[in-house]
């Protein structure tokens, strides 16, 4: 059996759309849930039932360690001054219809207690 030239170029469309499908699986899978549900919110702590404004019930300013609020709410983001003050940021987001942040704040001393926290509302964020 031969193959014609036009019998292969018929085969190209075909080949190039399952590539193109098979590609396309592939990227939402890549994407996660937060692709396919572009309006849900991240969480900001380890344990997803706690709110931002909830989240200050678990630190006491003054006593409370770093220790303590890491086991009570989980990593953040953390900003180290040269004076030995740090900042731990924990934020959430939503991305529909306009993307939105929302901020819990701490402030720890140089002994790595709580000095201050505070919650920053929800504010709209530009792409």
């Amino acid at each position: 059996m031969t193959t014609t030239f036009a019998t292969a170029m018929r085969a190209v469309p075909i080949v190039f759309y399952g590539v193109v499908s098979i590609s396309s699986l592939w990227l939402a899978g890549c994407a996660g849930p937060g692709f396919l549900n572009m309006g849900a919110e991240t969480p900001a702590f380890k344990n997803p039932a706690v709110s931002m404004q909830n989240a200050g019930n678990a630190i006491v300013v003054g006593k409370t360690s770093k220790a303590e609020v890491l086991a009570a709410l989980g990593a953040a983001e953390v900003i180290n001054f040269d004076s030995g003050f740090e900042v731990w940021v924990y934020r959430v987001g939503s991305r529909a219809p306009v993307q939105t942040k929302q901020e819990f704040v701490i402030l720890f001393t140089p002994d790595g207690v709580v000095k201050k926290t505070r919650l920053r509302p929800a504010y709209p964020v530009q792409n």
